[in-house]
């Protein structure tokens, strides 16, 4: 029994860390997108490897939680729709599907954090819950953010491209951020489950 429960602990281990490298990799592809030398080809397919990823860490760890097994099956979708708007004209439609389906991937994932550790930190628990909702003001305000700033350049008449990447960089400024402190959580979860922590 305890060497059945020690094999478990041992997968969650090895698959959280999973999630932590690919948490390190996404930061990265981010900061790279950034780099005018560097095509935008090459970061949207590495986002799609990123996602195929995490899909496959989310459905190792649902047997220690139900909700990881839904994040990522929404993350497959929204895989999916994201492939599908290379070749087909609705783009828009689906790329608004795509954005539902992440917000839902994330909330299940970031409850199934949540609940996964909340016998052995009660604060870490919250502050999972807490990490969604600044991630979904974060999205909000990069979107609304980037709409106004398209609407009011194209009316000024200035070179829309160029001022539109550099506004929409600094408006990412919090989700980079966000993403930090959601590779920092998860650190901490692998130190608490290796150590047998209870706080």
């Amino acid at each position: 029994m305890n060497e059945n429960m020690e094999n478990r602990s041992e997968i969650l281990v090895k698959w959280l860390r999973v999630l932590m490298y690919i948490a390190i990799v996404s930061l990265v592809n981010s900061a790279v997108n950034f780099l005018s030398f560097v095509p935008a080809a090459v970061t949207t397919w590495i986002s799609r490897g990123i996602m195929v990823a995490v899909v496959v860490s989310m459905i190792q760890l649902a047997p220690a939680n139900e909700r990881y097994k839904k994040a990522g099956i929404m993350r497959a979708i929204m895989l999916v729709c994201t492939l599908i708007t290379a070749f087909v004209y609705a783009s828009s439609i689906l790329n608004l599907v795509a954005s539902i389906l992440s917000i839902i991937a994330v909330y299940q994932e970031y409850n199934a954090h949540s609940e996964l550790i909340a016998d052995k930190d009660s604060k870490l628990s919250a502050k999972w819950h807490s990490l969604f909702t600044w991630g979904l003001i974060a999205g909000i305000l990069v979107g609304f953010g980037s709409t106004v700033t398209v609407l009011i350049l194209t009316m000024l008449e200035s070179d829309v491209v160029r001022l539109t990447a550099i506004i929409v960089g600094v408006l990412s400024i919090p989700q980079i951020i966000l993403d930090l402190v959601y590779l920092l959580y998860i650190k901490k979860m692998i130190s608490i489950f290796e150590n047998g922590e209870v706080q």
